[in-house]
């Protein structure tokens, strides 16, 4: 199935480091205000980058709200609540955990970690 989403869905932040790398994975903000991976399941998560910024201070340009894709870290199903692992890549939470930041829902399944799946972007904590 196709799902779409438009620029006006995409912020941009001065890149950390280099993210060339890190296309369609969790982004979250450092202390100085750049973009960067988001390595845990406990970090806000800002959106999923789009583009591939191979330098400190490139624009890197992150969607914060509608539909993306994003690398999985496991199989994915319809409807998981996704975080973030300690590469960026989205898996599913588990059941009854506490103070997990929820970055997404999975729209269409995959089958294992380094995936694409399809997800909407939504943001909060568990």
């Amino acid at each position: 199935m196709a799902y779409g989403s438009s620029s006006e869905d995409d912020i941009t932040l001065p890149a950390a480091a280099d993210l060339s790398a890190m296309q369609y994975r969790y982004i979250t903000v450092d202390a100085n205000g750049r973009g960067t991976n988001c390595t845990t399941a406990v970090l806000p998560i800002v959106g999923i980058l789009q583009n591939k910024p191979s330098a400190q201070d490139q624009e890197a340009r992150i969607r914060h709200i509608g539909i993306s894709k994003l690398v999985s870290g496991a199989a994915l199903n319809e409807g998981d609540m996704v975080c973030s692992n300690l590469q960026g890549f989205g898996t599913a939470a588990a059941a009854g955990q506490v103070g997990v930041f929820i970055g997404a829902i999975c729209l269409a399944a995959t089958g294992a970690s380094a995936d694409i799946a399809d997800v909407l972007i939504t943001r909060y904590i568990l």
